[in-house]
């Protein structure tokens, strides 16, 4: 029995129609933030795998139901459905759910079938789409770049395009921040590095030529936007051939 009046939008079910059909069967969709997992059963079936015991995610559930309905799809919730009581720490909470996005992650594949985890994931290219105006609120908007990651299939070679976030997933932190141009490989520093580094009077002798903060662009190159503003340390691509 549905507990809300709620019901999407045109816009979201012609969004609904075009996500949901992309997805090909058995794979997991785990919207983020939202407690809930689905896994594509069929063309026209999907399966509710998860979901946290709280009262949020019985929300989304219930609006995602009603899209999937919507687009002509059966949602099924097993009766022996994991229930997950989430943490109340905050921070905790959030590693739960990145853990759980990780693990969904290690089932991606490519289209002949080989996992994405095991691809070559540092031969990463990363390639500027656009520039969009993003909506922020009461009406005002502010541009943000959008990108994608270019790994290739280490089975088929197939070169496939992914979100960076998903690539994030896939990779780690280590791989995810960093970046090379057609001169330079960058590689971010953390806070204990930069600590490590200013202890050894690195900053303070001259030595710190190869150290810098990434903007928006090094020369005429555009740099990805989750790299703007972070201190690294960079090597030129013919030193690293040596």
């Amino acid at each position: 029995m549905r507990t809300m009046d709620w019901q999407p939008s045109k816009e979201l079910i012609q969004w609904g129609n075009e996500h949901f059909g992309m997805l090909a069967k058995d794979s997991v969709w785990s919207p983020e933030d939202s407690g809930v997992q689905y896994r594509k059963m069929d063309d026209n079936k999907f399966a509710l795998i998860f979901m946290l015991n709280h009262p949020l995610a019985q929300e989304h559930h219930e609006k995602f139901s009603l899209l999937m309905e919507a687009c002509g799809y059966e949602v099924e919730k097993p009766d022996g459905l994991q229930m997950v009581t989430p943490p109340l720490n905050p921070i905790q909470q959030a590693e739960m759910q990145h853990e759980m996005r990780q693990k969904i992650a290690e089932t991606w594949a490519c289209e002949c079938g080989f996992p994405l985890a095991n691809c070559d994931l540092e031969q990463r290219v990363d390639e500027y789409v656009e520039t969009i105006d993003a909506d922020v609120g009461d009406g005002q908007t502010t541009p943000v770049d959008i990108w994608r990651c270019i790994i290739q299939c280490s089975a088929c070679g197939t070169d496939l395009s992914i979100d960076p976030d998903d690539y994030h997933l896939l990779a780690g932190d280590s791989l995810f921040m960093s970046w090379t141009s057609s001169t330079h490989h960058y590689t971010a520093l953390t806070r204990a590095q930069l600590k490590d580094f200013a202890d050894a009077g690195l900053f303070t002798d001259g030595y710190s030529a190869n150290i810098t903060v990434l903007g928006e662009k090094v020369g005429d190159e555009k740099v990805p936007s989750w790299l703007w503003g972070i201190s690294v340390i960079s090597k030129e691509l013919n030193d690293e051939e040596e």
